[in-house]
């Protein structure tokens, strides 16, 4: 999977039309004047553009195996340093909002599984909310409760130029990954609703609960305990793999919100063309989603003792 990962981080980027140089050529660069020929093919040399593609390939591998993930061509920096920037914002939104549906699933599917209430105010809202692709959700809610309402920030991760410290700071900070938040966590929020309840209804019945009911043990004890804890063993698969996979999928909410995370970065960088910013985000996710599994696989064990004797 890694080798088939390198290739595609590789040679995707330069599937696109354009080139990283295209902008300076036409003009319509932040520079002032364009560059001509020989300071292009200056450029060319400097960045490793002039290559064959397969030099350039293996020049990449080189990279990779001394830690280097290459040089930004827009951002004039080190690719590990921009990524390193903007990778805590993305965690940020991508865990609270995996979190968030997770645990709004596991409360409201473990209480309609066991008779506590009523369906229908759950599944019809959470039918509605998860149709809406989460870039539409977000609009929704920057109009009404960051426009209409002012409730929260419409933009950006933290308030420029506020100079604030603390628990200010974090307030502030949490204040406008709301909505970002909201728009990812209720997109996921029905599959994981659905996959409770369906898996605290086919333990409930299971003949060890039975027995731990004849045997007089505390209905919570047979709920959390019994229950529960066998019921979330889908969950955490489920779990595991929004926040793998969020990562790439917060891409347009975060150019919604203007919030500088890696997924704002991929954005930035097919504007520009930016290969090696492109080949290092890319590489990162591989990376995150391959460490996510493997995890996943680990926490099994924790949760089912039984795996450990296949």
């Amino acid at each position: 999977m890694l080798v088939a990962a390198l290739l595609i981080n590789f040679f995707l980027p330069r599937a696109l039309p354009g080139s990283p140089l295209e902008d300076l050529s036409s003009g319509v660069s932040s520079l002032a004047v364009a560059p001509d020929p020989a300071t292009l093919e200056a450029l060319k040399r400097y960045y490793g553009l002039d290559q064959p593609l397969p030099r350039q390939f293996l020049q990449y591998l080189q990279g990779l195996a001394r830690g280097d993930l290459g040089f930004s061509i827009s951002y004039k920096a080190p690719v590990a340093k921009v990524i390193w920037q903007r990778i805590p914002w993305t965690l940020l939104l991508t865990f609270s909002a995996a979190l968030l549906s997770c645990l709004l699933a596991v409360i409201l599917g473990t209480r309609a599984a066991l008779g506590r209430m009523r369906e229908a105010a759950v599944l019809l809202p959470a039918v509605v909310l998860d149709s809406m692709p989460p870039f539409v959700l977000g609009s929704f809610l920057l109009i009404f409760l960051g426009v209409k309402l002012a409730l929260f920030p419409i933009g950006g991760a933290y308030t420029a130029f506020a100079n604030l410290v603390g628990w200010e700071k974090a307030v502030d900070v949490l204040r406008h990954a709301v909505l970002p938040v909201l728009a990812l966590s209720a997109h996921g929020f029905f599959g994981a609703y659905l996959l409770v309840r369906n898996s605290v209804r086919l333990v409930k019945d299971e003949p060890y609960v039975l027995l731990a009911e004849v045997k007089g043990l505390p209905r919570h004890v047979i709920h959390y305990r019994y229950i529960l804890r066998m019921a979330l063993l889908p969950v955490v698969t489920f779990f595991s793999l929004r926040v793998a996979y969020a990562l790439g999928g917060a891409v347009l909410v975060e150019v919604l919100f203007a919030y500088p995370g890696l997924g704002r970065l991929i954005y930035e960088a097919v504007l520009n063309h930016d290969y090696p910013v492109l080949q290092g985000v890319f590489f990162v996710f591989t990376l995150w989603v391959l460490a996510v599994n493997f995890l996943t696989d680990l926490l099994y064990l924790k949760l089912d003792p039984r795996i450990k004797e296949v």
